[in-house]
C-alpha cells in the first residue's frame, strides 16, 4: 500500500495492529548473539524497564529474551547500555544518551517532580563520592525501614536526585543495588562518539516522534511522549514538518473513528505482510515497552489487563503477576505464574484465554511449546499446573 502526501489511508484494526507488530515491537526477526546484539536490540525498542519483582525472571531479562533467542542475562551485564529513567528506571541505548539531558536540565532548575532533598545533604553525598570513588546507598547510612515509596533516608534522596538531576550515573548494578558515580568518570568510558550535546528543542521533539514510530511503528498524537514533559508542545510541528515532506501520513483506523493515527509512509504497506513467526506465542513481561501505554493497548489492540502485584490479594482477579500472551496479530490470554527454583519447575497459576484461542487446539499446542521454552529462560527444567489451580 502507498500513500502521498495529506492522504488519509484508512485500513483495518487487523492491518494496523499487522502494522505496529511489524514496524514496531522488536519481535520479528531478531538477529546476533551476545552484548551486541542486545545493544542493537535495545536501540530498536527504546528502551527496557529494570524490575525488582523476581516471581519469574526479572523484566528486563524477560523483556530481552522474547525477542532475542538463547539470550543469556549475562550479555546484559556488558551491553552497550547505561541506566537512566525512562517512564521508570530502565536501561536505554548509548545513542539516546543526549536526549536524557533535558529531563536533567529541569530536575537541576526545578527540582525532583516527586521529593524534596536538602542542597548539604547532596554536598555531602557527592563529597564522599568524589573522594572515595563509586558507592551504593548502603555505603551511606544504617537502614531503615520504609512506610512509601519515597520515604528514603536522607542520603538515599540525594543519590537518586543526583542521579536524575545527571551529577551521578549508574554503574552496573552490583546484587540488583544501583552503583552510582561522578558523571564525567562514567561518561570517560562510554561508547566512541557518544553525543554528550544537549538536543535543541525542536531535535528533542523529532527523537519523540522517531522512537515512538521505531518502537509502536503506528501511534496516536497523545502516545508519543507518553509521561514526558519536555519540549511536548512542538511534537505537533514535526508530525506537520513530517507531512510535508513526504515521510509520515495519517491513518484512520475502522473501529477507531476518533484517534488519528501517524506511521512513517515507507512502514504503511507493512500492514499487508504476514507476520514473521506469526504462529509463535509469545510471554511477554506487562512492563514490556510494546505494553506500557496501556490506554493504547486497550484502543488498538482491545486487550487489557491489571499487574496485579500491586492490588491487595483479596481484591485480585486473576493473579499476582499476569503475563500477557501475544499470537499472530492480537493477544491471546493471561498467563499468572511462578518460578519454584528449588523444584526447578514453572508452576502455572492460571491460564486467561481470550477471543479465539478458548476454541483452538491448536493455542494449547502452542502454548506448551512457549511455556518449554519460558521455563527454561527461567533455568528451570519444566513446568507443570498448579495443584488446586
Amino acid at each position: 500500500m502507498k500513500v502521498h502526501p495529506r492522504d488519509a489511508v484508512k485500513i483495518s484494526a487487523i492491518q494496523a495492529r499487522t502494522l505496529s507488530l511489524n514496524a514496531g515491537a522488536g519481535f520479528q526477526k531478531p538477529g546476533g548473539i551476545g552484548p551486541d546484539a542486545v545493544g542493537n536490540l535495545v536501540e530498536r525498542i527504546g528502551f527496557v524497564q529494570i524490575d525488582t519483582i523476581s516471581v519469574v525472571e526479572r523484566a528486563h531479562h524477560h523483556i530481552i529474551a522474547s525477542r532475542l533467542p538463547g539470550y543469556k542475562v549475562e550479555w546484559l551485564e556488558t551491553a552497550p547500555v547505561f541506566e537512566y529513567w525512562a517512564h521508570a528506571a530502565a536501561y536505554l541505548p548509548w545513542k539516546d544518551f543526549r536526549h536524557t539531558l533535558p529531563r536533567k536540565e529541569r530536575i537541576r532548575s526545578a527540582g525532583h517532580d516527586w521529593f524534596r532533598v536538602e542542597q548539604a545533604e547532596t554536598e555531602r553525598v557527592m563529597e564522599r563520592i568524589r573522594a572515595e570513588g563509586p558507592l551504593m546507598a548502603r555505603d551511606f547510612e544504617a537502614p531503615r525501614k520504609t512506610v512509601g515509596w519515597w520515604d528514603w533516608k536522607p542520603s538515599k534522596r540525594a543519590l537518586e536526585y543526583l542521579f536524575h538531576a545527571g551529577e551521578l550515573m549508574a554503574l552496573p548494578r552490583r546484587g540488583f543495588q544501583k552503583v552510582l558515580d561522578l558523571t564525567e568518570r562514567v561518561l570517560a568510558g562510554a561508547p566512541p562518539g557518544t553525543e554528550l550535546r544537549s538536543p535543541t528543542p525542536e531535535e528533542h521533539a523529532a527523537w519523540y516522534v522517531d522512537r515512538a514510530l521505531d518502537a509502536w511503528g503506528i501511534v496516536a498524537l497523545d502516545e508519543i511522549a507518553y509521561q514526558r514533559r519536555e519540549h511536548v508542545k512542538l511534537i505537533e510541528r514535526v508530525l506537520a514538518d513530517g507531512e510535508d515532506a513526504g515521510e509520515l501520513g495519517r491513518i484512520q483506523v475502522e473501529g477507531i473513528p476518533k484517534t488519528v493515527y501517524w506511521a512513517r509512509n515507507s512502514d504503511v504497506e507493512k500492514c499487508d505482510t504476514p507476520i514473521h513467526n506469526g504462529r509463535e506465542l509469545f510471554i511477554l513481561s506487562p512492563f514490556d515497552p510494546f505494553l506500557i501505554h496501556r490506554k493504547r493497548i486497550r484502543r488498538l489492540f482491545n486487550f487489557d489487563f491489571t499487574i496485579e502485584c500491586y492490588v491487595p490479594e483479596a481484591r485480585r482477579t486473576f493473579g499476582y503477576f499476569a503475563l500477557p500472551l501475544l499470537r499472530g496479530t492480537g493477544f491471546v490470554g493471561l498467563l499468572d505464574a511462578k518460578a519454584d527454583r528449588p523444584a526447578r519447575t514453572l508452576l502455572v497459576n492460571r491460564i486467561r484465554y481470550d477471543g479465539p484461542a478458548r476454541q483452538k487446539p491448536v493455542f494449547d499446542r502452542a502454548l506448551e511449546k512457549a511455556l518449554e521454552r519460558f521455563a527454561a529462560f527461567n533455568g528451570l527444567e519444566t513446568w507443570k499446573h498448579r495443584e488446586g489451580k
